[in-house]
Formats: structure tokens, C-alpha cells, sequence
């Protein structure tokens, strides 16, 4: 349409006298303006409308949000809403990152003493166990290394009343309540034949194997043993949007806090800090980025998922859908711009101490000549008379 709208401006200048050329060129821009912003509109609201998720009950309702943004097919939303409206039934998978680690011996010891079945879905890493709430049965997922527990059917109140609490003293380095991070996704499982042919039937592709698509997540749960590993790297997928939530959320408050002597400094007053706050605000910001990129997985693929090439897929597959990639980016560049402004304080107060210290050198000195000017009156002038009276006897 933009193109109709240039080339008859086109030719019409041709055709026009020289003074009309700027009045032609004028009209023939605003129409080809207006007609590519109908277009972009056209595709935003009727191709392409957002999605956004509805705000549930939450501790953090900006996760409610995160992928609200992002442009999303309006056949994706049609097969999604067919898929969960009578044909396949939408259950909920809720991640909630509560710790830095979990203890799996003790949450295993914990979980038997309460009466629970815990098995170690992969050693050290993964426990999972059978959570029943109002006669449907859930797998509950505590991923060891990560400090979070997955449950596959159960929203986020219930777990945050009934599920956390069971394996709570198995925490290490647990984080306060306030500071705890989750993500929920719809999925669906495929558990018939029956429901795998609707799915490909509506979704058209194949569901031989679990896939996401957009923020819906297919699990062909026909095998329940590869199910269950399917929702262990999908499980360890969603834990990595969670534990990058609660790194963002601290350097979200290190940036709060230090702004106000941000804006100070550009205002030329004096910083009231101290250099024992300066260092720890910078310890802990090295913390940050030593938790990202050091200390957990949270950039990496894990050794399980290298060896299991359709885990990793899946893995992967879970990881793109959450922007995990853009979000490491992102945090380690606000990271970079906060350790320069760390460094930035230190600097100042360095340079106050140091400023400092010249006054005291300066004081010094000035009292050292004061001695000597004293010293210099006794000898040269308080001991005139004397001489002279010894000169007259």
C-alpha cells in the first residue's frame, strides 16, 4: 500500500512545476507515513497481539509480565485455547527458587519421616516425589544444586502453604520469604494415544517427544519414565528463569540504594559514606556476578543434558522461551555499569582521604615552624641583652 501511495507521489512530481516540488514531496512523505503506520498497526493488534498472562496472586507479579511483551500468532493462541478448552485439559507448573542449595540426604530423610516416597530421579541433583491435593496426584521436583522446588500441577499458593514447608530445614543459604522468586507455565500431558493424535491434529506437529511452544508446554507422558526426565530438564530449564530473578532482584536493590549518592556526586555535594560500606557494596556485588557466571550453571548447559541429546533439545527449547540469554546479558552489563560506580565511590573517598591526610601533613608542618621561629626568638633575641650587658662590663 506504502509502495502504491510513493510511486503515483513519484510520478505526479514529474509531471509538477518546480515551486510545487517541495509541496508534493511533503504530501507524498506524510502518505507514505501514515500508510506504513496502518500497516504496523494492522500487524500488532490483528497478526500479532500480545498475550499477556493473567495477574495471579504472587510475591513477584513482574514474572506475571516477563513474556507478556513478545509478539504471539494468533493461530498459536487459537490451537492453545482449543488444546486446553475440553480437549486436552491445562494444568499449571509452578518453579519457586527459595534457597541458594537444598540438602537432598536431608530433604529425602525429611520427606520418608512425613510419610512421602522420594526417589532420586538423577543423583545429587534431582528428588522427586508424589504430592496428592484434593485427590489429584502431583511430581514434585527439589533440584538440589539449584535451591528450587518445581511442582507439576499445583498453583503457587499451594505450594508456597503446603509443599515448601515439607523439606524447609533442608535449605542452605535460604533466602528470606520476600526475596523468594517463581515462574508458572501451562502444559499439557499427553497420556492416550487418543490425546496424542488430537494434539497433532491441532497442533501440527509431531508429539513424540515433549516441546514447548510459545508459553505452553506439551509433555508426552505415554512413557512415564521418559516423562519424567522430560520434566526434569524442563523443571531445570525453569529453574534457571527463577535463580536469574533473585540475582536481578539484588542488583535491583544495590541499584536503588546507591542511586541517591549517584545523583549527590552529579550535583558536586559531599558523599556521606563510609569506606567499610563502599567495600562491602562492592563485595557483594562481585557475589552477584561470581553466582552468575562462577559459582552455579546458570550460563551453561548442564553435564546431564550434554549426554542426552533430546534433554538438551528440550532444555534449550525452555531456556530460548524464558530469554534466559538475553537476561545474562543484560544483568552482567548493569553489572559492569555498578562495579564502575563502586569503583567510582571509592575513588572520591580516596581522594578525600588522601586530601586529608595533606592537611594533616600541612598542619605539621606549619607547627614545626612554629617551634623553630620560637627556637630562634630564644637564641637570637632573648639572649641580645645578655651579650650587650657582658659587652659593656
Amino acid at each position: 500500500m506504502s509502495k502504491t501511495i510513493v510511486s503515483s507521489g513519484i510520478s505526479s512530481l514529474r509531471c509538477s512545476r518546480p515551486f510545487e516540488t517541495s509541496a508534493l514531496l511533503k504530501r507524498c512523505w506524510s502518505s507514505s507515513v501514515a500508510a506504513f503506520q496502518f500497516d504496523q498497526t494492522f500487524k500488532n493488534k490483528v497478526l500479532y497481539p500480545r498475550q499477556a498472562k493473567s495477574l495471579k496472586t504472587s510475591l513477584n507479579l513482574e514474572k506475571n509480565l516477563r513474556r507478556s511483551s513478545g509478539p504471539l500468532k494468533t493461530s498459536l493462541s487459537d490451537w492453545k485455547h482449543k488444546l486446553s478448552d475440553g480437549v486436552l485439559s491445562t494444568r499449571e507448573c509452578t518453579t519457586t527458587t527459595t534457597s541458594e542449595y537444598y540438602d537432598l540426604e536431608k530433604a529425602i530423610a525429611l520427606l520418608r519421616k512425613l510419610g512421602y516416597n522420594p526417589t532420586s530421579l538423577v543423583p545429587d541433583e534431582i528428588v522427586t516425589f508424589k504430592y496428592l491435593y484434593n485427590g489429584i496426584r502431583s511430581d514434585i521436583m527439589v533440584l538440589g544444586n539449584c535451591g528450587t522446588v518445581v511442582s507439576w500441577g499445583l498453583e503457587e499458593t499451594v505450594v508456597m502453604k503446603h509443599v515448601l514447608p515439607l523439606i524447609q530445614d533442608a535449605r542452605i543459604n535460604a533466602l528470606p520469604q520476600d526475596q523468594f522468586e517463581s515462574e508458572d507455565l501451562d502444559y499439557i500431558e499427553i497420556e492416550s494415544q487418543q490425546d496424542l493424535e488430537k494434539a497433532q491434529r491441532l497442533t501440527k506437529k509431531c508429539c513424540e517427544e515433549s516441546f514447548i511452544e510459545g508459553d505452553l508446554i506439551i509433555v508426552n507422558n505415554l512413557d512415564p519414565t521418559i516423562s519424567l526426565l522430560d520434566k526434569a530438564a524442563l523443571s531445570s530449564g525453569m529453574s534457571r528463569s527463577t535463580r536469574l530473578a533473585v540475582l536481578e532482584e539484588l542488583l535491583k536493590t544495590h541499584i536503588e540504594r546507591s542511586r541517591k549518592f549517584t545523583e549527590l556526586l552529579s550535583k558536586g555535594k559531599q558523599l556521606n559514606l563510609k569506606e567499610p560500606d563502599v567495600l562491602k557494596s562492592t563485595g557483594s556485588l562481585f557475589l552477584i556476578r561470581g553466582k552468575l557466571n562462577l559459582y552455579s550453571e546458570l550460563i551453561e548447559t548442564p553435564d546431564l543434558y550434554w549426554s542426552e541429546p533430546r534433554l538438551e533439545k528440550i532444555y534449550k527449547q525452555m531456556s530460548k522461551s524464558l530469554d534466559i540469554q538475553p537476561r545474562i546479558s543484560i544483568l552482567n552489563s548493569k553489572l559492569d555499569f555498578a562495579v564502575e560506580e563502586s569503583r567510582a565511590f571509592m575513588q572520591v573517598l580516596n581522594e578525600k582521604k588522601s586530601t586529608y591526610l595533606e592537611w594533616i601533613i600541612i598542619y605539621l608542618i606549619t607547627v614545626e615552624v612554629c617551634f623553630e621561629l620560637h627556637h630562634y626568638y630564644e637564641r637570637y633575641w632573648l639572649d641580645r641583652p645578655s651579650e650587650s650587658s657582658n659587652n659593656k662590663s
